[in-house]
């Protein structure tokens, strides 16, 4: 245990990123970086400032918060949390990191500690956080109670276990290269078109829902709260309209992404039944990262889920030709995508932990 001083402060949004005040915020932001470059080994998920500034300037939808830790002049530790704001809704979700130096100092329990404060000041009483592992470690493992996958049992596992957290779901992180051939993917999209029949027409947009569908949008959107696999995650159901569509469309719009949706309309009802959605920053030669795939439950079996994927990826590559990669997350127990990503060419590349803590 080190007897280094240790200053903790809490996280207030910079107006703007050049800001003198802004310095909290990106030491936040930076440590976060680094930690999750430490536990994986790459630099593939790293986010940038800017980024994330959006979401914390407008807090109608989700309240965000954060404490970074320093010796001295020196940021050690973060944690980011965020709370819906979904009426009913009970969980604090966080991200935690600190430099491998200082994991044995202490800073990890108070940042954490810190968390847990927030939480019971807003009456919740739900912790969920996730870890991230490289995969092939050599070490023993931690099974996911839902029987498919398993986390190495290191620092973090071990962490998360100490301090009365249970695991409840293990995730896969899989990439696909953009730069090799995408013949089968083409033949895979047309098959999967084919599969689908009239009733299903494709749409593709770029940046920000396009006015005709943003109703629907918000239809689908609203559905990833309770349509993909969540094992014992306490998870409130979101509430999708028009409006937080468009909230959602200028917040990330104004963090300088780049966003690319295929969507599946179900022609008879005029809803949008199944969508992949791909999302860059200002630096195009950074891995692309998928951030959310559903097939409505309604019309799952007709190989939707593989006309959005393939669609995407084939105008993708040519829309953003120097990404390098599309990097996924997925359930260990969504055998049907984890098949189709399988099936094009996505590859294991490191895993994931989903803890909760109920807070007593």
């Amino acid at each position: 245990m080190s007897t280094r001083t240790l200053d903790i402060v809490r996280v207030a949004a910079p107006r703007d990123l050049d800001d003198a005040d802004a310095r909290d915020f990106l030491d936040m932001i930076e440590v976060l970086n680094r930690g999750v470059e430490h536990d994986v080994g790459t630099d593939h998920l790293r986010i940038a400032p800017s980024e994330v500034l959006p979401a914390w300037h407008v807090q109608r939808y989700v309240e965000r918060g954060g404490h970074v830790a320093r010796h001295g002049d020196r940021a050690v530790g973060a944690i980011q949390w965020s709370m819906s704001m979904e009426a009913g809704s009970r969980n604090l979700e966080y991200d935690l990191a600190t430099l491998p130096d200082v994991r044995d100092d202490g800073v990890t329990e108070r940042l954490l500690e810190l968390a847990i404060a927030d939480a019971r000041a807003a009456g919740r009483t739900v912790l969920q956080t996730y870890s991230l592992h490289r995969l092939d470690t050599g070490l023993p493992t931690c099974p996911s109670p839902t029987g498919f996958g398993a986390v190495p049992r290191d620092a973090w596992t071990q962490f998360y276990l100490d301090q009365d957290f249970t695991l409840q779901q293990v995730e896969r992180n899989s990439i696909f290269d953009l730069r090799g051939s995408l013949d089968a993917v083409r033949a895979m999209r047309d098959a999967a078109r084919d599969a689908a029949g009239i009733d299903y027409r494709v749409q593709l947009w770029s940046g920000g829902t396009p006015e005709r569908f943003r109703e629907a949008f918000a239809y689908v959107l609203s559905r990833m709260s309770t349509d993909v696999p969540l094992s014992g995650l306490d998870i409130t159901e979101e509430r999708w309209d028009v409006a937080r569509v468009e909230h959602r469309d200028r917040r990330l719009a104004d963090g300088g992404l780049h966003i690319g949706v295929a969507a599946v309309e179900h022609v008879p009802s005029g809803r949008i039944v199944a969508y992949n959605e791909l999302g860059i920053g200002q630096d195009r030669s950074r891995p692309t990262d998928q951030w959310g795939t559903l097939v409505v439950r309604e019309h799952r079996g007709r190989r939707l889920g593989t006309l959005v994927k393939c669609e995407n990826l084939l105008r993708w590559a040519a829309e953003v030709p120097t990404s390098p990669f599309v990097s996924t997350f997925n359930a260990e127990e969504n055998r049907p995508m984890l098949d189709v990503n399988e099936a094009i060419g996505f590859v294991p590349f490191t895993v994931g932990g989903a803890w909760q803590r109920i807070l007593d």
